[in-house]
């Protein structure tokens, strides 16, 4: 690729020549990217070349106009990028927001379509089911709740999910099984 030279007016390329690599180094003090701040000066000067600013007469003025400028478009490159984060940032809250409802709302119906099949076993099967499930009580504990033998409330359970087998799918039955494991 070939190097593309750009024709200045004699006194912008001069102050080009002067003061790029200077104004480089202090735009890098401010942006600490080096890529950036070079893009900031060369910024800079492409709207001096533009006509979009006009350069004081006096050279120490000339000079503290060359800094300043470089400082105000830093800042408003900083600017820029908080902005740009912040929407990023509060992008990405939403999203994670949003996939938190969309989580609860799945949970829910799972929940929901689980607590309907329950809710359809015979009676014994389903208070036994209901116990284990909801309420985290152990076999010992629903016999005793429900005076009723042990093995009374592990053959109603096992008698709860064949019939479950039947009407849930198979993620629902899973999810079953893993409330009954805990």
């Amino acid at each position: 690729m070939k190097n593309l030279q750009i024709a200045l007016p004699y006194n912008i390329e001069s102050l080009f020549q002067q003061y790029y690599r200077q104004l480089c180094l202090f735009a890098n003090n401010i942006l600490r990217d080096e890529a950036q701040a070079e893009d900031v000066v060369q910024s800079f000067f492409a709207g001096l070349c533009e006509g979009r600013n006009t350069l004081p007469e006096e050279e120490n003025a000339r000079k503290s106009y060359l800094f300043i400028s470089v400082r105000n478009n830093c800042l408003k490159q900083i600017r820029s990028e908080k902005t740009r984060n912040r929407y990023v940032d509060q992008l990405d809250k939403d999203m994670i927001e949003e996939q938190t409802v969309m989580d609860a709302m799945i949970q829910a119906e799972v929940i929901h379509q689980l607590m309907e099949a329950i809710h359809q076993l015979p009676k014994g099967c389903r208070q036994v089911l209901h116990m284990a499930v909801f309420e985290k009580l152990s076999n010992d504990e629903i016999a005793n709740n429900l005076s009723i033998s042990i093995n009374t409330v592990k053959s109603q359970k096992k008698r709860a999910i064949q019939l479950l087998k039947v009407r849930l799918n198979a993620h629902l039955l899973m999810l079953l099984l893993f409330l009954l494991s805990e």
